[in-house]
């Protein structure tokens, strides 16, 4: 076994791993820890002081209820239920049981979310809601705070759950696509000590081993530990490439005294893939037909090599009944290197030129938040404030010389592979772009009857966005102060039972000009959107659902006829979505949902007025079905799909992605070994092997995700 910790790399061969993994489950055996699984937080009733927060052990999994809690940034915690807007959360039990590797796999039966680039690529986790991109330097939050997913996928096993927040949330968390959030919950430490150890298997040669260990510890149980570990290492089936990773979580809390708790969150990830290529289409030539995902069109030496770190310190206090403070500080950086090949499209028949680049990236975000939130009463009237202010600044810096070139051609059914040793970055690197946020924020809940409740809340911010040349002089300059208000009317026939109406108003950072256009790089000024959302959420006894209404305004980006990337005129989405969970019967569970969407561009160029709106889909559905027999107990079988409508590629709508769908099913067994509980996971998507193409962004592809399997077998302790 070799091993380099300085350089962040592991290398061990398959047998080596897997009795690294055996030896870990044998040598836990003989550990005196408990089963742990899901967290829960203990609220404190009315005038009675208690511990901020609790995990309990419990040894069944459930889907997320609409009645369990979820972040909405400014809004504090509330449960889905009494959110006057369109949310989804997914356990880290439901992730495990889809072995899923990617956030577009987690949300893969929310019929709003899209997956628009696979997970081995240099743009993974990037994911589309309500025919939206998501901002991947603002988009997608750690514990509501500010985190970096340009270029990386998110250790998944280092969190509890994961909540989507739909629809605009630049005023529940500053700067943001109006497509929504998603926030990434840690795991927290146990009540109890807990230790599990997981051996995974996917199509393509990689084995994962996992380690989740957790408790608390000293007088009065005061210090409480939650450790996350893991090694993937190996092929994968998606387009023959690979994937090399090492990651680590921890998350310690000190409870000084029963209202008050400082807390440390760290998580470091080296992750290395190969696979991702980019298709480029143009109007002038015909869209080519899907290739299998197994295809390698990557180069010898092209890949992607992310060195990812967060750092969270907190400190949260109950100092009066109902009342709680928090003061966070939040550090993130990421360092990106990769080669990485562009096809671009020269005939009708697929022959294409290979443009390969090479690059350097780096981001650095700091984040200070205060906040406090508690409940009063004036007069008949009940209170829920929110209150807070934060300063966020985030740091680019690139290469300065990143060759873009052209090295040979081929045909996307038999490829050429080449080698681009002689491509590489140089010149040094330098800060291309720096950011700063700095705002203010207030939210009341005013609760006026049983049934009716009124939210109003204000985020004041001042955004600059600052670009620089090589040379670090400025190149531009995008100065914001901006009042931006959300305001919610909540009427609960039942108390199982929401219906609301809600506007919001937000600030979202513009995209760049994509590499392919004549103005490549080129940055705007920010984008203001607005939302309108009306909905319902109920939930009873064997089922639950959610149904709205959304109509979101934004400024309108795409590229011109003339191949310029430019910011014109508006785009208008409007659409219904439907969510729902069904106990069908004693043994059976149905989950799905449907999204319906009309996005349009108006008051831009004639050529593209009243076309439909890059990138979103008029429809799209999703189901998943999970049946328990009697006849063997522990053992649940589930099946799903996913149906994604056409959707166009460019803004004149020359181009349109035909319609497809997907097929994934699986199993997974518990049961008692030994008095542990040992968990059995398989699971095998796209199983008909369907040959697709994903859209990435205006004119760019990437090869859908052939057939995969993949195992998982978990002891915990």
């Amino acid at each position: 076994m070799q091993s380099n910790f300085s350089t962040g790399t592991w290398r061990m061969s398959k047998l080596q791993q897997a009795l690294l993994a055996a030896g870990l489950c044998t040598a836990a055996l003989h550990s005196p820890a408990v089963f742990a699984a899901n967290e829960a937080v203990n609220e404190s009733s009315a005038g009675e002081a208690a511990p901020l927060s609790q995990v309990i052990i419990k040894a069944t999994v459930e889907k997320k209820k609409l009645s369990d809690r979820v972040s909405t940034g400014v809004l504090g915690r509330r449960s889905e239920l009494d959110t006057p807007f369109s949310t989804k959360a997914v356990s880290s039990d439901e992730i495990e049981d889809r072995l899923a590797t990617s956030i577009s796999e987690v949300m893969k039966y929310d019929a709003s979310v899209t997956a628009i680039s696979p997970p081995i690529s240099t743009h993974p986790a990037t994911i589309q809601m309500r025919g939206l991109r998501l901002d991947d330097l603002n988009g997608y939050k750690i514990d509501g705070l500010a985190n970096i997913n340009r270029g990386t996928e998110m250790p998944l096993e280092m969190f509890e759950s994961i909540e989507a927040l739909k629809g605009l949330s630049g005023f529940m968390y500053g700067f943001g696509s109006p497509g929504g959030i998603i926030n990434y919950v840690s795991k927290r430490p146990t009540t109890e000590k807990s230790f599990s150890a997981a051996l995974g298997y996917q199509q393509g040669g990689a084995i994962k081993q996992h380690i989740d260990a957790g408790g608390r510890l000293g007088e009065d149980e005061r210090f409480g530990y939650r450790l996350n570990v893991l090694h993937e290492d190996g092929g994968v089936a998606e387009e023959s490439g690979s994937v090399n990773r090492n990651a680590a979580g921890v998350n310690l809390d000190w409870r000084l005294n029963d209202k008050l708790v400082l807390s440390l969150n760290a998580i470091y990830q080296k992750r290395k893939t190969v696979g991702g290529t980019d298709v480029v289409i143009s109007p002038s030539f015909a869209l080519p037909q899907p290739i299998d995902g197994t295809t390698r069109l990557n180069s010898d030496g092209a890949g992607s090599d992310v060195e990812y770190k967060l750092t969270t310190l907190g400190l949260d206090s109950q100092f009066a009944p109902g009342w709680t403070a928090n003061l966070s500080y939040r550090g993130s950086d990421s360092t990106r290197i990769y080669k990485k090949d562009q096809y671009y499209i020269t005939a009708d028949n697929g022959n294409y030129r290979d443009r390969v680049t090479s690059e350097y990236h780096a981001y650095q975000f700091s984040q200070v938040q205060v906040g406090l939130e508690g409940k009063f009463a004036t007069g008949s009237l009940q209170h829920q404030l929110v209150a807070g202010a934060m300063t966020q600044e985030l740091t680019s810096t690139s290469s300065v010389v990143t060759p873009k070139t052209y090295l040979g051609t081929g045909n996307l059914y038999s490829p050429t592979i080449i080698s681009v040793a002689s491509i590489n970055y140089s010149g040094g690197i330098y800060q291309d772009e720096k950011t700063r946020q700095d705002a203010v924020f207030a939210s009341d809940t005013i609760k006026l009857s049983a049934e009716w409740s009124v939210l109003a809340g204000l985020r004041y911010t001042k955004f600059k966005d600052t670009a620089y040349t090589v040379k670090n002089t400025e190149a531009a300059n995008y100065p914001v102060n901006k009042t931006t208000p959300t305001v919610a009317l909540m009427y609960k026939p039942a108390t199982d039972t929401t219906v609301y109406g809600s506007y919001v108003e937000a600030l979202e950072q513009s995209a760049s000009a994509p590499a392919s256009t004549a103005n490549a790089n080129q940055t705007f000024a920010p984008l203001k959107s607005k939302q309108l959302e009306f909905g319902v959420k109920t939930e009873q006894s064997g089922w639950n659902g959610s149904a709205s209404l959304f109509r979101i305004e934004c400024g309108a980006q795409y590229t011109n006829s003339a191949n310029y990337f430019v910011l014109d005129g508006r785009t208008l989405y409007q659409g219904l979505e439907i969510n729902s969970v069904v106990q069908a019967a004693k043994n059976l569970s149905l989950e799905g949902g449907i999204m319906l969407l009309d996005a349009t561009l108006k008051d831009a160029a004639a050529a593209v007025t009243g076309k439909r709106a890059v990138g979103a889909p008029r429809k799209q559905v999703s189901v998943q079905l999970t049946w328990r027999p009697e006849a063997l107990p522990g053992l649940a079988l589930h099946a799903g799909t996913q149906y994604l409508g056409e959707l166009p590629m460019d803004a004149a709508n020359v181009h349109s992605l035909s319609s497809y769908g997907l097929f994934d099913a699986g199993l997974n067994y518990r049961a008692r070994v030994g008095g542990k509980m040992l968990s059995i996971r398989a699971n095998i998507s796209n199983i008909a092997n369907r040959k697709y193409w994903t859209y990435y962004q205006e004119n760019y592809l990437n090869v859908g995700s052939p057939r995969t399997a993949s195992v998982n077998v978990r002891m915990d302790f």
